[in-house]
């Protein structure tokens, strides 16, 4: 877990497991998005973004219909999502709580329009990435010693 994504959940208050794979697919793609264009991602441009919703006692994010779309394809759905396992407290960085079912209001921000780090942030797709290409984003310490590849991506 990042520190952007620690941060994502206390601001909302709620605890990794009550967030559905597609909008973790949201809160990391914007933090990938962020680092390649060597923008700190924040809980403040995030929201830019994206608004909490809430669906059958999960949350996740939908796009605020004022701000400009930055991930393409996104994911519709995962089947099976619902599998249980268990997380080493020593890798969270934060104590998570559990959210209560209540009512989220709608979000209205500002967009900054024409802040440098609101006109870098433009739509890719969303795609799968090897370890190499996170940890070269620093979203990953996860390396293996045996690996050949580099941890650099070249087009």
């Amino acid at each position: 877990m990042t520190e952007f994504v620690a941060h994502i959940l206390h601001y909302y208050g709620f605890h990794i497991s009550q967030l559905t794979p597609p909008g973790m697919v949201r809160v990391r793609h914007f933090e990938f998005l962020c680092r390649r264009h060597e923008i700190e991602p924040t809980v403040e441009k995030f929201r830019v973004f994206y608004q909490l919703i809430r669906n059958i006692g999960f949350y996740s994010f939908g796009n605020l219909g004022s701000a400009k779309k930055i991930l393409l394809n996104p994911p519709k759905s995962f089947y099976d999502w619902k599998k249980f396992f268990f997380i080493r407290e020593e890798v969270i960085l934060i104590a998570m709580i559990f959210r209560a079912p209540d009512t989220i209001e709608k979000e209205e921000l500002a967009i900054p329009k024409h802040a440098d780090w609101y006109l870098k942030l433009t739509a890719t797709p969303n795609w799968i990435f090897g370890e190499n290409v996170l940890v070269a984003a620093q979203m990953s310490d996860k390396w293996p010693e045996t690996s050949n590849e580099v941890p650099i991506l070249k087009f």
